[in-house]
């Protein structure tokens, strides 16, 4: 590959990434609306916006239209979203007079006038009102909204309960939960988790992860939450070849 040719790839790589890939536009054709977007592996495809009445569809952001009745995330038909009082807020979130949207999902917010997003990242985000919180289309039943706080971007807390993607982290302590501790390990005072997966069998007082990203404790080493190797375990000695009969 040519050195211009390679930079064009490497700055439109790094435009999507930045954006989020999200390039796509509504155009018309001859047949309807089409939603068009361009991608790395087929370049641009068209989608024709099912049931859309295209001379009333409008644009209201490049990722979200509406007719007279239909309403349409990209190109996906969003049924239960009202499209008179349909309004964009940022991407992916949008809402009507009832409810917000995530993408396509309902979020099924209680108190539409004290609902306010609280962190974004990426293309998800927690939110809360004055009865729940929630992250991304996921209504969060348990939370204290009073003490709910966020501790990282994918990591929230309460005074009750630690929250890892939305969803409660079994047996984590949220007044001592760091979820930043090691890379992808995160600890309370009692316990130690790979993701969303606490470790069993660890030594919790010897446990590291070195500058390699090797994590171990004393009596051996882990790959994710499980352990691989213990401090026990010798590695086996082959017979010597004049040994052999």
């Amino acid at each position: 590959m040519k050195k211009d040719s390679l930079l064009l790839l490497l700055t439109a790589l790094a435009a999507c990434l930045l954006s989020g890939c999200n390039d796509g536009k509504y155009e018309r054709t001859p047949e309807g609306i089409s939603f068009t977007e361009w991608t790395f592996s087929f370049g641009t495809l068209a989608y024709p916006l099912k049931d859309v009445n295209a001379d009333a569809f409008e644009d209201l952001t490049d990722w979200l239209g509406r007719d007279d009745s239909h309403v349409y995330f990209k190109q996906h038909l969003v049924k239960e979203a009202d499209a008179a009082t349909l309004k964009a807020d940022k991407y992916p979130l949008y809402h009507d007079k009832n409810d917000y949207f995530y993408m396509t999902s309902r979020m099924h917010v209680a108190d539409m006038k004290t609902f306010k997003v609280i962190r974004r990242f990426e293309r998800d985000l927690w939110a809360k009102d004055s009865r729940y919180a929630y992250f991304d289309s996921l209504r969060i039943e348990e939370a204290d909204v009073a003490s709910f706080k966020m501790k990282s971007d994918i990591v929230a807390v309460d005074k009750n309960h630690v929250y890892y993607f939305g969803k409660i982290l079994p047996q984590a302590d949220p007044k001592t939960f760091d979820p930043d501790w090691k890379g992808a390990y995160s600890r309370d005072k009692s316990h130690i988790w790979y993701c969303d997966e606490m470790l069993e069998d660890v030594d919790y007082e010897s446990f590291d992860v070195d500058k390699e990203g090797n994590a171990h404790d004393k009596l051996g080493q882990f790959r994710g939450s499980k352990r691989v190797s213990t401090a026990e375990e010798e590695p086996i000695e082959e017979a010597p070849s004049d040994s052999i009969p």
